[in-house]
């Protein structure tokens, strides 16, 4: 039973979903190691209470430093000379394609990478781009990295499982609510008449 960290798993779930979204595969990596640092950070912090009269940290900005919101969650990033993004998150090093395949791609065992990009796919083709762009993505996350969790790890064949399970059910209801939502508008038209 093979597996993995959650940190290299929610930075290819990032990146997947950031494709989708519409990023180009450098921005979408860059994006993906980002998000994945934040959500490291984020676990790794205690919540500290902010003083009256003192800014918080997140209204503090970073000469040069813009922000993005992706997937629900604001990330600091610059741009390269080319215009692509980098994440800043942290502020240690940039995040960017070439360290999202040595922090993110490079932590799979040998043939598990494609697998679940492939698998990935499968989930997020469910939704539009636009609903994922959102806290839907880690919603989703959260939801498999708890099913399939051994300890703080997660078993990829049982992530794998899930994922075919679950991009077929996404069909299935995502059939249902467009059948909701169409039943409601003519029902509505109908309450108008």
């Amino acid at each position: 039973m093979p597996t993995l960290n959650r940190f290299p798993l929610l930075g290819l779930w990032a990146r997947v979903a950031a494709r989708r979204i519409g990023y180009t595969r450098p921005d979408a990596e860059a994006l993906g190691h980002a998000y994945a640092v934040l959500y490291a950070i984020r676990a790794n912090k205690r919540p500290e209470p902010t003083q009256a009269g003192q800014p918080d940290s997140k209204s503090r900005s970073r000469r040069g430093v813009d922000e993005l919101v992706f997937a629900g969650d604001t990330l600091d990033v610059v741009y390269d000379e080319a215009g692509h993004v980098q994440g800043v998150v942290g502020g240690d090093r940039p995040q960017t394609p070439r360290s999202y395949r040595t922090s993110v791609a490079n932590k799979f065992p040998p043939g598990y990478l494609g697998r679940l990009t492939e698998a990935f796919q499968k989930v997020l083709k469910a939704y539009p781009p636009k609903t994922l762009d959102s806290r839907l993505v880690y919603d989703v996350y959260d939801e498999w990295k708890k099913a399939c969790a051994v300890g703080r790890r997660v078993d990829l064949e049982r992530l794998i499982e899930w994922c075919n399970q679950g991009a077929a059910g996404e069909k299935s209801a995502k059939a249902q609510l467009t059948s909701a939502v169409s039943g409601a508008k003519s029902s509505s038209r109908r309450r108008a008449s």
